[in-house]
């Protein structure tokens, strides 16, 4: 009898020093924590404890007894595996959504486990931030209800476990989409405080720090987060950024070439990689395009992507690809403000202007204050000779920013149109007030002088914008040209043409002044070889037949 009473006393000890092991084993879900590690210790321990119960309760006659407890203890292995489950997708995957569903279904097989709930409200709390990260817009009264529920949420975590980091983290990750980055810096340092092991935590107050302006503690902070967990992808990830930010091509690539040997499937590292292939000279069309198609096959929501595929046709002109792709973008988030305006810019440089102006109002509604949207929409109301509307948007732009030189120059532009020449050329005087050597605006003074038969100073300033364009400084050869050729000056203007489309081999204005130039001068083979590279550019163009003809009457 007493032999089975010390049995018993042993089974009870074993009982007890088992569960305990189970649930500390159970507290340290976290990516810094080496999961495998614990996993593996875990395995073990249930199965021994499984065939030890048995072998016991066997021995005592006590058989449905030792089924019970090895069920139990398997539905606890599942609840913990679903778990496992739903934290890999989350840290590695960034995977919120289904790994809610897989703590879920943990919860489900093991209601008591506060490891499981916790986790589950943690994760929670970061899928409801996650969104507001990286907004190009104002945020809506329903988003930030949702960043202050998520706020209580951080509250109730820090109540439920209070030497916990993960609560600060999630208060650190809301302070900081609010752009709050001193709380989010000290609610940071508080779960390292409590987790010096975090590497995530680290991580995230890197971003912090680099959203700060301070890139040097952000680069301090992601190294240590690299050094207590070598395999985090997002450490990697934001070292590109900071590089690929500070014009670091080479360091930049390295870095996003690293966070994908860890995790082949990361999409925001294409992504970047696709973004570094258009900020390089030449742009690397073709490298920038797989990229981003590369993220969108790995996830087919990511309009960011998309736009990034607008850009890259949008950059070389071929506007009405880019505009498919910039589309796709706003249909996955109508909210998504940068691509509607660059909808609008492309439709805009397509000479849609009704779809421009729907893009562009669809980008007020979602920021009414944005200065800039306003002057890109007014440029619109101006080329459909909608004066009055176009200086209403202008006027708004200059309310919301006065610092903004482009303002006072497409004002310029419309009482240029409408002959107020004076009132424009105070306007122009404003802008380059704001930008002194701004060669669109000085340019545009040349052509409000030629307006007033002013030649010389209109000459002097079409000059001066050649001399201070830094971009596309074709442009203004080719204004200068034209100004000769309307002032008779037929070699000089011959001359600017073919300056301009030296600088740029298919503008077709260019070769088409050539041309003109050329029948003015009396220049027979001129004017051939000319109108065979425009006919090149422009083989449809309704002149074409003219200019044959006016070419052949040439001796």
């Amino acid at each position: 009898m007493a032999n089975k009473e010390d049995n018993n006393k042993d089974i009870s000890d074993l009982l007890s020093r088992q569960t305990k092991a189970i649930e500390n084993i159970e507290k340290y879900f976290s990516p810094a924590r080496e999961e495998k590690r614990f996993d593996r210790l875990k395995n073990v321990v249930v199965k021994s404890f499984s065939g030890v119960a048995i072998l016991f309760t066997g021995a005592l006659g006590l058989w449905e007894l030792g089924v019970y407890l090895k069920e139990t203890w398997e539905t606890r292995e599942l609840a913990s595996n679903y778990a496992n489950v739903g934290i890999e997708l989350y840290y590695k995957e960034n995977n919120s959504k289904v790994a809610k569903e897989f703590l879920e279904k943990a919860i489900e097989l093991s209601p008591d486990n506060t490891d499981f709930r916790f986790l589950d409200a943690y994760i929670d709390g970061m899928a409801s931030v996650r969104k507001m990260f990286n907004l190009d817009r104002p945020y809506t009264a329903e988003e930030l209800n949702e960043t202050y529920q998520a706020l209580a949420k951080s509250v109730l975590l820090e109540q439920q476990n209070s030497n916990s980091a993960e609560p600060f983290i999630l208060k650190g990750q809301i302070y900081a989409a609010l752009k709050d980055n001193s709380r989010a810096k000290k609610s940071l340092e508080e779960a390292i405080s409590k987790d010096p092991l975090n590497d995530f935590a680290y991580m995230r107050l890197g971003v912090v720090e680099y959203n700060s302006k301070n890139t040097a503690l952000a680069k301090k902070h992601l190294k240590k987060s690299i050094e207590l967990n070598p395999n985090n992808k997002w450490a990697y990830l934001w070292n590109g950024i900071i590089d690929s930010d500070s014009k670091k091509i080479e360091s930049s690539l390295e870095w996003f070439e690293k966070s994908l040997k860890l995790d082949p499937r990361f999409d925001l590292a294409y992504y970047n990689i696709g973004w570094i292939n258009l900020k390089t000279k030449p742009k690397n069309y073709k490298n920038a395009e797989n990229n981003f198609r590369k993220a969108i096959s790995l996830n087919p929501n990511y309009k960011e992507a998309y736009y990034g595929l607008g850009m890259v046709y949008g950059y070389q002109n071929q506007y009405n690809v880019a505009e498919s792709y910039l589309r796709k973008a706003v249909e996955i988030d109508e909210k998504f403000l940068t691509g509607w305006k660059w909808k609008g810019i492309v439709n805009y440089e397509r000479k849609e202007f009704e779809l421009a102006l729907n893009d562009f109002s669809k980008a007020l509604e979602l920021d009414p204050s944005n200065s800039n949207i306003f002057v890109r929409r007014a440029r619109v109301f101006t080329f459909m000779k909608q004066f009055d509307r176009a200086i209403d948007d202008l006027l708004l732009a200059k309310k919301f920013n006065d610092k903004n030189p482009r303002i006072h120059f497409y004002l310029a532009n419309i009482y240029k149109e409408l002959k107020k020449y004076e009132i424009a050329i105070n306007s122009i005087d404003d802008a380059l007030k704001l930008k002194k050597n701004y060669p669109e605006v000085i340019s545009l003074k040349g052509d409000i002088y030629f307006s007033q038969n002013k030649n010389k100073l209109a000459e002097k300033n079409y000059t001066l914008a050649i001399d201070k364009a830094s971009y596309r400084k074709e442009r203004f050869l080719i204004k200068r040209a034209q100004f000769f050729f309307d002032t008779k000056k037929y070699q000089l203007a011959l001359k600017d043409f073919q300056a301009s489309r030296e600088l740029n081999k298919n503008y077709s204005k260019a070769w088409l002044g050539e041309v003109n130039s050329y029948i003015k001068l009396n220049n027979k083979n001129g004017a051939k070889k000319a109108l065979t590279e425009y006919t090149k550019l422009k083989p449809n163009s309704k002149i074409i037949s003219s200019l044959k003809s006016e070419i052949n009457e040439l001796k």
